[in-house]
């Protein structure tokens, strides 16, 4: 059953690609959105970060799940809900698209080698390390 997921999921990828269209800034293709809900702080041992649950959503409504640390922030004790457009060359995703290291640009999107996250309510982030959470793929329904 997974196999049949997986290659459905695959085949909507592809096909819905060409139906993108170009993000704001005239770079690349929307490939999804992102969004995160920080915790409260995590203590480590060379400092302080903040520690969140992300969801990336594609254009096609596939779910995958991701852990975040962002930089600690002077002043934020409250949890926030943060949210990116993920634009990728061509649009398209895959499952762990987003792992790694994300960094900020002087026009507020962070950027790594896979994928620029334009910011839609994610005012002031300068950096961002995503991790996918294994097995945490859905399928949803539109």
């Amino acid at each position: 059953m997974r196999t049949i997921l997986a290659v459905l999921a695959a085949t909507l990828l592809a096909t819905a690609a060409d139906a993108r269209t170009t993000d704001a800034a005239g770079e690349g293709r929307a490939a999804g959105t992102l969004t995160c809900r920080t915790r409260t702080d995590l203590s480590l041992v060379i400092g302080t970060a903040r520690v969140a649950a992300c969801t990336f959503v594609t254009e096609d409504g596939l779910r995958q799940s991701y852990a975040a640390l962002l930089p600690h922030r002077e002043g934020e004790a409250d949890e926030r809900i943060l949210t990116w457009q993920v634009v990728t060359a061509d649009g398209r995703s895959r499952p762990g698209l987003l792992d790694g290291r994300f960094s900020g640009e002087t026009t507020g999107a962070l950027r790594s080698p896979s994928a620029r996250l334009a910011p839609l309510d994610a005012a002031g982030e300068t950096s961002l390390s995503l991790a996918a959470q294994a097995g945490r793929t859905e399928i949803g329904l539109r």
